[in-house]
């Protein structure tokens, strides 16, 4: 093997050991990045993008007077036709992308009899004229038409959940090289109690003014084996928490750390959907990057975070008799 392809496999290995659980969220900053970008620079990275989705996936390139027929990329045998467009600063944005929509999804129907999905890759934003000539091709081409299609607009959230954040580790070293460990402590005024719980034993201790959390809820939200063995360590304690918040010169911590964790949560919750996964960047924001690394750091993060979701400030809470909502955060 050559020296210098064995130095860049052991920089990638370590750069991977290293990486903290935040990882992702820096490649998701990275897509958003990307896709502020305007014109031809947002095209070119979806084409990027989607060449790694999908392995058949081919952008025609223009041919003479035939151009490219509205197409900027084919995939599936054909069968999902994919049409992109950048937003560029005008007076008029509005009525060019609609007329966008209309002329490239005429061009390639007229050219491109294969495809049964048409989308609509785009950064612009989608107001009522565009979404008119969005929902009127919709119906033009229903089930009961004679080409029924099935057609949608794909704005940067949902590439980013639908295709890029699919996407291996090493496919999203290839689009954002350099991904850093990351130590990115969002709660930093919660050190202090950190530093409480990790002098201390894990002794249960009785009592506490966190309400009994219905035995459901972590049933009700797909919570993994292990990560209700965390909480369970961490509710031990919870009692130290009420007491640590009980002495506090600012009387209104405890609600404003509440509300960060709502924050939190609800960030998490729009890159995945996997609960562990949600948990994982509340423990880092918490207790930072390589908590995992000191057993009592990590018994404090799971304590802290166990306790604002027994306190219904993060995840869902299941339905009970007599309630109006089965949610506690919505």
């Amino acid at each position: 093997m050559k020296e210098g392809n064995y130095e860049a496999m052991t920089a990638t290995a370590e750069a991977m050991m290293l990486r903290t659980p935040n990882w992702r969220d820096w490649y998701h900053f990275r897509h958003q990045q990307a896709c502020f970008e305007s014109g031809n620079a947002f095209e070119d990275y979806v084409s990027k993008v989607l060449s790694h989705f999908h392995d058949d996936y081919l952008n025609p390139a223009p041919s003479g007077s035939l151009g490219d027929g509205g197409c900027d990329g084919l995939a599936e045998s054909g069968t999902i036709f994919y049409a992109c467009y950048g937003q560029r600063p005008g007076r008029d944005a509005e009525r060019e992308l609609a007329k966008k929509i209309d002329s490239d999804f005429s061009r390639g129907l007229a050219e491109w009899d294969t495809f049964h999905t048409w989308k609509f890759v785009t950064n612009a934003p989608v107001g009522p004229v565009a979404l008119r000539s969005i929902t009127q091709l919709q119906q033009a081409h229903g089930p009961s038409s004679t080409r029924p299609l099935t057609i949608r607009v794909v704005r940067p959230d949902r590439l980013w959940t639908e295709v890029v954040g699919t996407l291996s580790d090493t496919v999203l070293d290839s689009l954002f090289p350099g991904a850093p460990g990351i130590e990115n402590i969002e709660l930093s005024d919660l050190l202090p109690l950190l530093d409480t719980l990790g002098t201390h034993d894990s002794a249960a201790e009785v009592g506490g003014s966190v309400l009994p959390v219905p035995a459901t809820k972590m049933e009700f939200n797909a919570l993994p084996e292990a990560s209700r063995l965390e909480f369970n360590a961490g509710r031990l304690l919870a009692p130290r928490i009420d007491r640590w918040y009980a002495e506090s010169s600012d009387p209104d911590l405890y609600d404003a750390q509440g509300e960060r964790f709502r924050t939190l949560y609800k960030e998490a919750r729009s890159i995945t959907a996997e609960p562990a996964e949600i948990l994982e960047r509340l423990y880092v924001s918490v207790a930072g990057g390589n908590f995992r690394m000191d057993g009592k750091r990590a018994n404090a993060a799971f304590a802290v975070v166990s306790y604002f979701f027994d306190s219904c400030h993060i995840f869902e809470m299941p339905s009970v008799p007599g309630s109006t909502s089965g949610e506690g955060v919505a």
